[in-house]
């Protein structure tokens, strides 16, 4: 099984943190340009109003994502690092499963975003080339490795809804500490 050679669960559960930051940078990278360009430009739909209200919001300048970056590469290493450490004994995998079902459920936000606007949208290429392969394996290694299962999964889920404000903190911080 070359899968469980290149990918043992200790390098999955590291990865996460690696993969949230090459997605994040394609996200800094690319936002202000995507701003400036429908700076301008009046949305055709309420869903391209509603989606660039909301990334205006996030955090429209590299230095605002950044921050917001910074802090949530901050939680997902404090998570990945205690499920680490307990994984000889197989506990803490409610919460890298919840935090795993918000990164992964968020890749779709880009590729709903790109079918809005009709483009390129900040984090679409990670999105559907990184995440959503990784967040797979992901499971997929963590299933079969018993140490997730269904019940646990759909437990994760309300601590996945509550995990959203937290990260949330982070555009709170990028957008008062950078004007």
């Amino acid at each position: 099984m070359v899968l469980h050679e290149l990918f043992s669960i200790e390098t999955v559960i590291w990865l996460f943190p690696i993969i949230f930051m090459f997605h994040d940078l394609e996200e800094i990278i690319t936002v202000e340009s995507f701003m400036t360009k429908y700076k301008t430009i009046v949305p055709k739909t309420f869903l391209a109003k509603l989606t660039l209200t909301i990334k205006k919001t996030l955090g429209k300048k590299s230095s605002q994502l950044s921050i917001v970056a910074a802090w949530i590469l901050l939680i997902l290493t404090f998570i990945t690092f205690m499920t680490a450490y307990f994984l000889p004994i197989g506990e803490n995998f409610l919460l890298f499963t919840a935090a795993l079902n918000v990164f992964f459920l968020q890749a779709f936000s880009h590729i709903a975003q790109t079918s809005i606007f009709q483009g390129y949208t900040p984090g679409v290429i990670t999105a559907l080339f990184i995440v959503i392969p990784y967040s797979l394996l992901t499971y997929y290694r963590l299933f079969e490795s018993a140490l997730i299962d269904g019940h646990l999964l759909l437990e994760s889920l309300p601590l996945s809804v509550f995990l959203i404000p937290i990260f949330l903190i982070g555009n709170f911080l990028g957008r008062r500490l950078i004007r």
